[in-house]
């Protein structure tokens, strides 16, 4: 994906099929508009693009309301990147941005662009007092020999998806597991990890303070299961975001226990993604009433962090978090001459890659009883067939495996799309106790869907 600050100097050689917008976030409800768009796009041999502005138009319109970003520029395009776009466009925003005409700014953008079709959300409008609805846009592409697509308003569970329902149920509730519904994978912010008090460390819990950017939105005051992330390798972590009462300094601050951990952090760079609530922020009446409430905190997020869903069979958000409700064996051993070769079905293909990950591990004698204690995140680009990126996603595994010394037993597929996957793997450290996987082949590999259900048959080498 290639990224232009401004129009690019010169006229596509392709059509382009193109929205605009804010793009916070990137919810699920963003992340299907694309998908449909970059699939047409690709299909017409066009060129699927996405503009939006810096910085957003509220700051320069109404500087006096507080804008906190559910993403960064940086983290906004890398997870643009995965969803298969060839190009994002980024223009500056101003009070004579605001000025322009809808009329004046497609025509430009016609132009500039060679757009054939543009994709919005129900509620998109541009241009100056937001003249340029979606009939308005219509009557404009009729003119200009572009068509405007709407996509229809996207529902989870029930639940209207948008960044303002995002950001309510992070700021209003902490409720991180239910915007991560909304999102497609846990809220994460990160931030550089600087010199506290040292109280945490004194009492037994060495806490990471992160300094991160005041335009970030924090959760609600209160404490949360995360994984705590150093580059690619996740840590089950206790995570402290508000004014700490106990000891009356009010200054908010976001501390993070990470458990069972003893290195340096200082200096670095430290992500979070946030998995439950487990409790308000509350004061403490003695230091030993904190000290045993830590504990339990602990306790409780080891409890979460150790069963992630991982797709392996039907996970069901309940009012006391997420149930696995486990049905028939969902991969079996099929007879082979020398090498391992399985059979693996699955309802999606998310769940089809989780489950043929947990059944190579499984193969290896994994324990899925085992407390998990390491996560590592997979990113795949490059791959468009679903056979081929199986294989990448399964050896990827196996190298992640190798270098890390550990085996993985539960697997998050947060995104499959036509160029890549993203995923998380947990474990623990520990090796095969008897024959170990060398490779995923790709002899008689076969990857099929038909009626709404997967299969796949898959050799390893061994």
């Amino acid at each position: 994906m290639r990224t232009f600050l401004g129009f690019p100097s010169q006229l596509p050689d392709r059509p382009t099929y193109l929205t605009i917008g804010n793009f916070d976030g990137v919810h699920r409800g963003h992340q299907a508009l694309i998908a449909g768009m970059v699939e047409t796009a690709h299909a017409a041999g066009g060129l699927a693009g996405l503009l939006t502005f810096t910085p957003h138009p509220l700051a320069v319109l109404h500087p006096e309301i507080p804008l906190d970003y559910l993403t960064t520029v940086d983290e906004r395009s890398e997870i643009l990147a995965a969803l298969g776009l060839d190009f994002v466009l980024i223009l500056p925003f101003t009070r004579e941005t605001a000025a322009i005409s809808a009329a004046s700014f497609m025509a430009n953008l016609t132009q500039r662009l060679g757009l054939r079709e543009l994709w919005i959300g129900p509620d998109f409008a541009l241009g100056r007092g937001r003249e340029g609805d979606a009939s308005r846009l219509a009557a404009l592409g009729r003119e200009a020999g572009y068509q405007v697509r709407v996509a229809p308003p996207f529902d989870w569970q029930a639940e209207p998806v948008r960044s303002s329902r995002v950001r309510a149920l992070l700021v209003e509730e902490g409720a991180v597991d239910r915007a991560a519904a909304l999102l497609g994978r846990p809220y994460r912010i990160a931030g550089k990890v600087i010199a506290g008090a040292r109280r945490g460390r004194r009492l037994g819990f060495p806490t990471a303070n992160l300094a991160v950017s005041p335009e970030r939105l924090a959760p609600a005051y209160g404490v949360y299961a995360c994984w705590a992330w150093r580059e690619d390798r996740g840590y089950p972590a206790v995570v402290n975001v508000g004014v700490r009462p106990s000891f009356d300094n009010g200054h908010p601050t976001i501390e993070a226990y990470l458990l069972d951990f003893d290195e340096n952090l200082y200096g670095e760079t430290l992500g979070l993604s946030f998995i439950q609530r487990l409790r308000g922020e509350k004061r403490f009446a003695d230091i030993a009433d904190l000290v045993a409430q830590i504990r339990s905190d602990t306790n409780a997020a080891r409890r979460i962090l150790a069963d992630p869903p991982d797709q392996t069979g039907r996970w069901k958000l309940e009012a006391g978090g997420w149930r696995l409700e486990v049905g028939t064996p969902f991969w079996t051993e099929l007879a082979h001459t020398a090498d391992w070769a399985i059979r693996v079905t699955g309802d999606t293909q998310r769940q089809l890659f989780a489950r043929a990950a947990a059944s190579m591990f499984a193969m290896q004698d994994a324990d899925r009883a085992h407390p998990i204690t390491l996560a590592h995140a997979v990113n795949l680009v490059g791959q468009t067939d679903p056979a081929g990126l199986l294989v990448a996603w399964l050896n990827e595994l196996l190298l992640e495996a190798e270098l890390d010394g550990a085996l993985y037993t539960r697997f998050e597929i947060h995104e499959i799309s036509i160029t890549g996957l993203r995923a998380v793997a947990y474990g623990y450290p520990g090796a095969a106790s008897h024959t170990a996987i060398k490779a995923v082949t790709y002899y008689d590999l076969n990857v099929t869907e038909s009626a709404g259900a997967w299969t796949a048959t898959v050799t390893f080498d061994v």
